[in-house]
């Protein structure tokens, strides 16, 4: 049992801290008469550094499942096996894990949750009260950071250790916490943060160059842990509609209605500069994965002036020399194809994600990106390979979307530039996010915060475009510093749930995470079996989005809805089995066991 927190919990509290190597803290400043240690501010950095890549495998988890789940990509391949590797057969007893093997889970108890608590401890036991409570901000935002990694672990595993962890003394084996009791007690945890920083206690250690989220900015932290508090709630409308207005009614009366209200108070973080430099494994956004058809086909048809900021264009174009080779020098053959009306009519489309679309049934559009065309140099032949397919912007996940200099497949109108010099900052809750929740919150008739459902959207689907152009722009993103919103809002007004939801989809390119909460807790987008016929609602101009049926030719397979409740030690597996019979009892919808990632979190409500 002793051994029970060198494991995956990671719930013994070891000595030391780790320094980071990062420059700002090769020379960390300590005083000797108040503190024996590093001071909590550069703790603070040390924990957060690299907030939002702790490991690779993190964003590659992200490529194979969330991105996939909510049909932004697609592995280019025309495999059966790949192409259904996501989802669940319901003629199989074994799913696949959304999970990658408790990696988030873990992730707080072995870093971030963590150290949290340690920074918080290390606080509330400084004998020197005066410098403890110059410090009570810091305290605070450190509750606010924990309650939010909890809140997304408990969001897809249902249960954890919270209320009894990182305290191995008093509890060497912690109980569970589950999903329907932790909403309520983040609420309060958040609540009492906030209040917290409201007071504006004078004195307060500077940490805006040690906080890379706000830079020290109190009034936005307040505004970020209300906007959660929200959220939270929304997650739980369905077993807790009482609670969401009481959020909604206590911020608009105790807090002025304080959320996140433009773009600049947006929850991100602002990734060092060596972030995603390494691009090893982490290119396969563009040398595994291409873009989907129901999200590009969307954008298209609605016009959408985001397209060219969140999809690359494909290498039917004049800026691609190859495609000028074949164009010029192309055999007979080749340009009859180059020339297809049905494929040359747009720079951007993307692949069907269901396994029976890699059939000649279904064009080009099942196939995989690469073509290959003859063309005549002189008396001799030679091949061109051009990519029908277009792929997602890569550059909002990987500095220079993961191309190197030498990389062929550049367009002359991309870049590759000194890693070092790109500003990356990873959304995490962003403003538009906020109002497309407002928007949906308001449409239902609930405490909109004094704005309409159509003032949300309007204000989300500007907030949305304004944040794809300026990451666009700071990520040489071709073109995005001359796109404009245009007349979309006016082609595209408010139309109720349905136009909200679709918006909030296009929004969650880069947190998929939230998307697949959404379709989730909505339905939305729902599933519409493709046609290669035609007559689809699929790219059809509505205004509402869908996502493809995942059809494989005699079955629709199935989206994951939760991660597999890992197994850290023998230890606590007493505790982890009573954790999972708790959560089939009080929900038959959990599934037949642990493993069956069909099954539902409590939240998620049928």
């Amino acid at each position: 049992m002793k051994n029970i927190y060198k494991i995956a919990l990671g719930l013994l509290i070891v000595a030391g801290f780790t320094q980071s190597c990062k420059k700002d803290l090769q020379e960390i400043n300590t005083d000797p008469d108040t503190l024996n240690d590093t001071r909590p501010e550069f703790l603070f950095t040390n924990a957060t550094l690299s907030y939002t890549l702790p490991g690779r495998g993190s964003l590659l988890n992200k490529y194979s499942t969330s991105l996939r789940y909510m049909q932004y990509i697609v592995g280019n391949s025309v495999d059966k096996g790949d192409l259904e590797s996501p989802y669940c057969d319901p003629t199989k007893t074994v799913f696949p894990d959304p999970g990658s093997g408790g990696a988030l889970y873990s992730d707080f108890y072995n870093t971030t949750g963590r150290d949290y608590q340690r920074i918080i401890s290390k606080i509330n036991t400084l004998d020197n009260q005066s410098l403890k409570a110059a410090y009570t901000d810091l305290a605070a935002i450190c509750q606010i950071m924990s309650v939010y990694d909890a809140w997304k672990v408990s969001d897809v595993f249902g249960a954890m250790p919270y209320s009894q962890s990182f305290n191995v003394v008093k509890y060497p084996v912690p109980d569970y916490d589950f999903n329907w009791d932790l909403y309520l007690t983040f609420d309060k945890q958040l609540k009492a943060a906030v209040d917290v920083l409201k007071a504006k206690t004078p004195n307060q250690v500077k940490i805006e160059k040690q906080d890379f989220f706000y830079w020290g900015k109190t009034d936005s932290w307040m505004k970020f842990a209300n906007t959660l508090r929200i959220k939270i709630a929304q997650r739980y409308e369905k077993r807790n509609a009482a609670n969401l207005q009481n959020v909604l009614n206590d911020i608009a009366t105790n807090y002025s209605g304080m959320i996140i209200s433009s773009g600049t108070e947006s929850f991100g973080y602002d990734n060092v500069k060596d972030w995603n430099n390494n691009i090893d494994d982490i290119d396969a956004i563009q040398n595994v994965y291409v873009a989907a058809y129901p999200f590009v086909e969307f954008l298209k048809s609605t016009k959408d002036p985001r397209l060219a900021l969140m999809v690359r264009q494909n290498d039917w174009g004049d800026n691609y020399k190859p495609y000028v080779d074949v164009k010029t020098k192309g055999t007979p053959a080749s340009l009859t194809d180059l020339n297809n009306p049905a494929v040359n009519t747009s720079r951007y489309w993307g692949k069907h994600v269901f396994s029976a679309s890699a059939s000649s049934t279904y064009g080009w559009t099942g196939q995989a990106k690469a073509h290959q065309f003859t063309i005549q140099n002189g008396t001799s032949t030679d091949t061109r390979t051009l990519s029908f397919i277009s792929l997602i912007q890569s550059r909002l996940f990987v500095k220079n979307g993961g191309f190197k200099r030498d990389n062929t497949s550049l367009h002359d109108d991309e870049t590759v530039v000194d890693g070092s010099t790109i500003k990356m900052r990873t959304s995490l809750l962003n403003y538009a996010e906020t109002c497309f929740m407002m928007a949906e919150i308001a449409a239902k008739g609930g405490n909109g915060l004094g704005k309409s459902a159509a003032q949300w959207y309007n204000d989300g689907v500007t907030a949305s475009f304004n944040d794809y152009k300026q990451r666009g722009v700071s990520q040489n993103t071709p073109g995005a510093d001359t796109t404009k919103l245009g007349d979309f809002l006016t082609r595209y007004p408010y139309s109720g749930l349905a136009s909200v939801y679709s918006q909030a989809w296009v929004n969650f390119l880069t947190e998929p995470e939230e998307a697949w909460a959404m379709w989730k807790r909505t339905g939305y987008p729902q599933f519409e079996l493709f046609n290669p016929a035609g007559g689809n609602k699929i790219g059809d101009g509505s205004g509402v989005a869908y996502l493809e049926t995942l059809y494989t030719g005699s079955q629709n397979l199935l989206i994951p809805r939760r991660a597999v409740l890992p197994v850290t030690s023998t230890e606590i597996n007493a505790n982890l089995d009573k954790a999972v019979q708790a959560m089939q009892q009080k929900d038959a919808d959990f599934g037949v066991n642990r493993l069956d990632t069909r099954g539902r979190i409590w939240w998620d409500m049928k």
